[in-house]
C-alpha cells in the first residue's frame, strides 16, 4: 500500500508538523465506485437527488427504472383485455410493473391498464407513474398524472417538484412547493432536500434558512439532508453558517467534506482548506477528484508550492492522474506559484485538454509578463478550434496590454462585440485598461460609456489612464461620477486620483481625497501614502507631506523617494540630506536617481556614504 505524507503549509516549524496520509479502505473503494461526476462551480460533487416514489410500505428512489425482472413475469395486456380477469390486477402488482419497466412504450401500456382496471385512484400507483415518466424524461405526461390524482400526499408533491427541478424549471417548482404548503402538506426530509436544492440554485437565502429552521425544530436529519443544508449555505457564500451545520453533523461522507473544502477554496480561505483536508484524511476518507481540485486551487492562491508538489506526487501515484480537471488544476496551481516550467510539463503530458486548461496556462504567462508566449498559445488554441471563454479573453487582453499590442487587442474587441459579450463587467473593465495601456484614451472612454454596469476596476482603469495621458481634470470628474454611482474607490483609485491632483497642483481636491481616504483602510496602504506625500510636496505643502510620511505604518522606496525629493525641490536641502542619512541608517539603499536629483536641486552638497553614528543619530 502506497501512502503519501504531507506537511501542511502555514504551520510553525517550532511545533510538531501535522502529518497525514491517504489510507484507502473498503468503504472508500465502494464510495469511489458510486461517486458523482458533477462539474458544478469548482466541481464539488454536491447534487443531492430526492427520493420520491412510494409503494404500500416504503419509498424507493426517484430515478430511471433499472432493468429489474418482474417477479410476476412480463406484462401481457392482451391477457388483461378480458374483464373477467380484472381481479388478477392489483395496485401492488401495477406499481411493481411500473418500477420494472424497461421502455417508455411499456410504461404507456401499463398506464392504460391502470386507467382501465383501477376504478378508484390509488395514490401510490400514481406516484409510481409520475416517477417512471420522469425517469424517461417525460415531464408533460408526469404532470398530467399528477393533476388527476385526487389525494396527493407528500411523495406525490416531492416527485413532481423534483421533476421540474431536473429540467431547470425552478419557478414552477417553487410554485408547486407553495401550493403543497397551501394544501396542508408537511414537507418531509425528501421534499426538504428538493427545496434546499431549489434554494441553492436560486441563491434564495431567506427561504433556505426558513427550511433549515423548520428542520432543526422538527429534529429531522440524515446524511443526505445535512449535506444539502451544508451545500446550500456554502453556495450562498455563508461560510459561518455552513461550518455550523457541518460541525453538527453526526456523520459525514466525502461529498460533504468536499463541499466545505470547495466553498472555502472559492472564497479564498486557503488555510481553512488545508485544515479541513487534514481533518478529512485523519477521519479515514480518501479524497476524490473534486476534493483534489479544491485543494489545488487553495495551493495556487496561497502560493503553497511545496504542499502542491506533494499533492501532485500523490495524484501521480494513485488519484485519477488522467482526469482533465485535475490536470487543469495542476496547470493553474503551478502557474499561480510562478512555476511556468512545471506548469508546461503538466500541460504537455495531458492527454485531453479543455478550455479551462488552455485558459489557466495562458493566464499564467500573462501574469508573469510573458505576453508574447500567452498570445502565441492563444493563436494555437484558436487554430485547434478550442472555444475561448470570457476568462480566456480577459487573460489575452491582459497580455496585449502588457505588450501594448493594440492590433491584436482590437481584433479581440471585434470578436467580443460579435459574440455579444461586451456587457460582461470583467471583459469591459479589461478593455478599458487595455486601451489606456495602449494610449487609446477615446476608445477606453467609449467602452466605459457602453458598459451597463461599472465596477471599481473599470473606473480605476479610466482614472489611471486619464491621469497618465494628461487628462487630469477628466480623471477627477470620473472619480466624482464613480462615487455618485455608489462605487467605493480602492487604494489604486486613490493613488491615481492623487497623481492627477499632483500634476495639476490642485491641493484643494487633493485634501478632499485625503479626507475621504482617511475614513477607509486605504489610507494605510503604502502607495496611497506615497501618492499623498508626492501631491502635498508638489503643491508646496511640505509639512503636510512630512506628517503623512511620519504617520505611515510602513514605507517603501517610493515613500522615501517622494519625501526626499519633495524636500529638495522645495529648497529644503538640509532636511533632504538628513532624510537620506536616515533612509540609509534604516537599511534602505539610496539609489543614484535620488542622489542626482538632490544634487541638481541643491547644488554642491556633501554626501558621505558612510556617515558617523553621531550624525545618523542627530539626523534621525
Amino acid at each position: 500500500m502506497v501512502s503519501a505524507t504531507f506537511l501542511l503549509p502555514g504551520f510553525s516549524s517550532s511545533q510538531p508538523p501535522s502529518l497525514f496520509s491517504f489510507r484507502p479502505s473498503n468503504s472508500s473503494t465502494q464510495r469511489k465506485k458510486s461517486k458523482l461526476k458533477n462539474d458544478n462551480h469548482s466541481r464539488a460533487a454536491t447534487s443531492f437527488r430526492c427520493l420520491c416514489t412510494e409503494n404500500p410500505t416504503s419509498t424507493s428512489h426517484c430515478q430511471k427504472p433499472s432493468n429489474i425482472s418482474c417477479s410476476h413475469g412480463s406484462l401481457d395486456v392482451d391477457f388483461l383485455e378480458d374483464q373477467s380477469e380484472s381481479q388478477w390486477v392489483s395496485a401492488d402488482r401495477l406499481a411493481l410493473w411500473l418500477r420494472s419497466s424497461r421502455s417508455l412504450k411499456e410504461v404507456k401500456r401499463i398506464h392504460a391498464v391502470v386507467v382501465k382496471f383501477l376504478r378508484v385512484s390509488v395514490t401510490y400507483v400514481g406516484n409510481n407513474l409520475i416517477s417512471t415518466y420522469l425517469g424517461f424524461g417525460k415531464l408533460v405526461e408526469a404532470r398530467k398524472v399528477f393533476d388527476k390524482i385526487p389525494n396527493k400526499n407528500v411523495v406525490t408533491w416531492t416527485a413532481i417538484i423534483d421533476g421540474y427541478l431536473g429540467v431547470g424549471l425552478d419557478d414552477e417548482a417553487l410554485r408547486l412547493f407553495d401550493n403543497s404548503i397551501r394544501n396542508g402538506v408537511r414537507a418531509n426530509a425528501k421534499m426538504s432536500v428538493c427545496v434546499l436544492n431549489l434554494c441553492t440554485r436560486r441563491l434564495d437565502f431567506e427561504l433556505g434558512r426558513q427550511i433549515h429552521s423548520r428542520l432543526v425544530k422538527c429534529g429531522s436529519r440524515n446524511l443526505i439532508l445535512d449535506s444539502a443544508v451544508v451545500h446550500f449555505y456554502a453556495q450562498c457564500r455563508e461560510l459561518p453558517s455552513a461550518f455550523r451545520a457541518f460541525d453538527r453533523m453526526p456523520e459525514r461522507d466525502v461529498v460533504c467534506w468536499t463541499t466545505m473544502i470547495t466553498a472555502c477554496s472559492q472564497q479564498w480561505q486557503g488555510q481553512e482548506v488545508f485544515l479541513l483536508f487534514s481533518r478529512m484524511l485523519s477521519n479515514g476518507f480518501s479524497p476524490n477528484e473534486f476534493t483534489v481540485c479544491g485543494v489545488l486551487k487553495a495551493c495556487g492562491e496561497e502560493k503553497a508550492l511545496t504542499f502542491g508538489r506533494q499533492l501532485h506526487g500523490a495524484i501521480v501515484k494513485k488519484i485519477c492522474k488522467n482526469d482533465v480537471f485535475i490536470g487543469s488544476s495542476l496547470v493553474d496551481m503551478y502557474a499561480k506559484c510562478g512555476e511556468m516550467i512545471d506548469s508546461r510539463k503538466v500541460f504537455n503530458r495531458m492527454r485531453n485538454r479543455n478550455t479551462v486548461t488552455w485558459t489557466s496556462f495562458i493566464a499564467g504567462y500573462a501574469r508573469q509578463g510573458l505576453g508574447e508566449e500567452a498570445i502565441r498559445l492563444f493563436r494555437v488554441m484558436k487554430r485547434r478550434n478550442i472555444h475561448a471563454n470570457n476568462l480566456t479573453i480577459v487573460s489575452v487582453l491582459g497580455a496585449c496590454g502588457s505588450m501594448e499590442a493594440a492590433l491584436l487587442g482590437r481584433e479581440l474587441h471585434a470578436q467580443i462585440i460579435k459574440n455579444s459579450v461586451e456587457t460582461n463587467i470583467y471583459i469591459g473593465s479589461t478593455l478599458v485598461w487595455f486601451y489606456c495601456r495602449c494610449a487609446e484614451y477615446l476608445y477606453a472612454f467609449n467602452v466605459l460609456q457602453q458598459m451597463p454596469l461599472r465596477d471599481v476596476v473599470s473606473w480605476t482603469a479610466i482614472i489611471s489612464g486619464s491621469a497618465r495621458f494628461g487628462h487630469e481634470s477628466e480623471a477627477l470628474e470620473f472619480l466624482k461620477e464613480m462615487m455618485e454611482e455608489g462605487v467605493d474607490p480602492n487604494s489604486f483609485t486613490y493613488s491615481s486620483a492623487l497623481k492627477a491632483c499632483a500634476n495639476m497642483e490642485a491641493v484643494r481636491q487633493g485634501k478632499l481625497i485625503h479626507c475621504r481616504a482617511n475614513k477607509t483602510p486605504a489610507l494605510s496602504n503604502v502607495y496611497v501614502g506615497s501618492a499623498l506625500i508626492n501631491m502635498y510636496a508638489k503643491c508646496g505643502y511640505v509639512s503636510e507631506a512630512f506628517r503623512v510620511f511620519d504617520s505611515m505604518p510602513e514605507r517603501n522606496l517610493v515613500s522615501w523617494k517622494a519625501m526626499i525629493l519633495g524636500y529638495a525641490k522645495n529648497g529644503l536641502c538640509q532636511e533632504a540630506l538628513k532624510l537620506m542619512y536616515r533612509m540609509k541608517a534604516e537599511g534602505i539603499e539610496v539609489d543614484d536617481y535620488i542622489i542626482a536629483t538632490v544634487f541638481t536641486a541643491c547644488g554642491d552638497i556633501k554626501w558621505d556614504k558612510e556617515p558617523s553614528s553621531e550624525y545618523c543619530l542627530l539626523s534621525s
